[in-house]
């Protein structure tokens, strides 16, 4: 989506001062031989004249002084929107290539996540077998953190939008993070007694505070001295934003989230890379992914997020806005996907189920996975493929499984297709890569879930019951 850059003043250039100066100097001049040739015998009138010259010059000039300072501010806001709508289009871009990288890897780890379920349930636990499968299923799931990174970052990550309070929220997250820290380290944490309610994912706002507050930490400790972070929450609205922030927000009223602390900083020169994927200045000890989740996460929000920092100032400081939400009837956006999930282990069901994923090894394990449970699957390799299984009236499905991503017709699409006839017909989206579920729950009314990739045996199992049980 191209970006349009709002500039603000003229773009008309200003006379040099010293062009003002001589252009009413002339006019003076004349002025003044006006009134040598025709008030001569009125020397009191001559003086008006002169003096009223001279005044002229002097208001213009102070005048077009206070122009050309504007006009200079204006140009160097104008400079900043240039230089973050570059940096924007460049970040929008890495996010599309991190996107694209997150929905190959998610589908891998998906196949090597079942298949190393499958095989565990093969051997007991005290085999040294099963602990090896173990071990190869804890580090899939790193892998699968990091993918979920990435997907924050390119703003396609799944969210449970919600209406939150951030005053109980962040009340709450201050005792952990206080342990986070440790002792030498004190978080200041100040509320607006009445700070208006956000719509956002209460998890994933939480991963946007805890990672500033580790880079908070990190810099402190680096600075080898005690430290103080303050979090201060306010209600702020567009109008009365500082100037540099008001050209490069939307209008209307934000929460604002302030988190400083009195760390080494951030160096100016690497500003504008601070919320790159895998740019990190820790080292090998960084993965470079936090700030890119943060950045990505509060995109995905609507909101912005900006670095306030000059190397006069000790620490650093980033301000984040998220719209402020003012329905209060406002329900969760992916409400009619069953996520409280039964206690109960026990993963087998009885149905039939048309499975629709264009990858094979994920379609050839989610099936073994679902078939060991007790589901008789028919495979379709893609949408249209799937469509004619559907068409045929000798079959019944009790649920249809697809991926969101596919070639030629997508999962959306397919669904859409399939609820013209059938529109009580229970469908499962699988997929890593969405923006979010409002495309998908556009689909139908009702009878629409989801499920994340990668996921276990047991994940897919337990939701595939609920789904059919409910």
């Amino acid at each position: 989506m191209k970006e349009t850059k709002k500039y603000i003043g003229s773009s008309k250039p200003y006379f040099t001062s010293s062009k003002i100066v001589i252009f009413y100097l002339i006019l003076a001049i004349i002025l003044l031989i006006f009134g040598l040739v025709f008030f001569q015998a009125h020397t009191l009138f001559f003086v008006i004249i002169i003096l009223s010259a001279l005044g002229i010059v002097f208001i213009y000039e102070r005048a077009f002084k206070n122009n050309r300072k504007i006009d200079l501010q204006n140009h160097k806001i104008n400079l900043e929107i240039d230089q973050e709508s570059h940096q924007n289009q460049k970040i929008q871009s890495i996010g599309q290539l991190a996107g694209g990288v997150a929905h190959d890897f998610n589908n891998v780890l998906t196949a090597i996540i079942v298949s190393t379920d499958l095989l565990i349930l093969r051997f007991k636990p005290e085999d040294p077998t099963f602990r090896e499968l173990q071990e190869i299923r804890e580090n899939a799931q790193r892998a699968a953190g990091i993918v979920r990174q990435l997907l924050a970052y390119s703003r396609q990550q799944n969210f449970n939008l919600e209406i939150i309070s951030l005053t109980d929220l962040l009340q709450e997250q201050t005792i952990l993070l206080n342990r986070l820290v440790g002792d030498k380290i004190t978080i200041d944490l100040k509320h607006d007694p009445k700070l208006w309610n956000i719509r956002a994912d209460s998890n994933q706002f939480e991963s946007v505070i805890t990672n500033l507050v580790i880079n908070a930490r990190d810099a402190i400790e680096a600075n080898k001295k005690d430290g103080l972070i303050t979090i201060e929450t306010s209600n702020i609205s567009k109008e009365d934003m500082p100037r540099h922030y008001k050209v490069k927000l939307e209008g209307g009223d934000y929460v604002r989230v302030t988190i400083t602390d009195n760390g080494t900083g951030i160096p100016l020169e690497t500003k504008e890379k601070i919320f790159e994927p895998f740019y990190s200045s820790k080292g090998v000890q960084g993965t470079g992914l936090g700030l890119s989740m943060v950045y990505g996460i509060i995109k995905q929000l609507n909101g912005y997020i900006f670095l306030d920092n000059t190397e006069t100032v000790e620490g650093a400081r980033f301000d984040i806005y998220i719209p402020r939400c003012t329905d209060v009837n406002e329900i969760e956006i992916d409400g009619k996907e069953i996520t409280s999930q039964k206690n109960t282990k026990d993963i087998t069901g009885s149905g039939n189920i048309l499975l629709v994923e264009d990858e094979d090894s994920v379609r050839t394990f989610t099936r073994k996975a679902l078939e060991i449970s007790g589901y008789k699957i028919t495979e379709a390799y893609d949408g249209v493929s799937a469509l004619k299984y559907v068409s045929d009236e000798n079959n019944n499905y009790d649920l249809i499984i697809t991926d969101v991503m596919m070639p030629e017709m997508d999962g959306p699409t397919l669904a859409n297709e399939i609820k013209k006839d059938n529109p009580q017909q229970k469908i499962l989206f699988i997929s890593g890569y969405t923006e979010n579920h409002e495309n998908l729950i556009s689909v139908s009314e009702k009878e629409v879930y989801f499920l994340n990739k990668p996921f276990t045996l047991e994940e897919l199992n337990l939701k595939v019951k609920n789904v059919i049980q409910n």
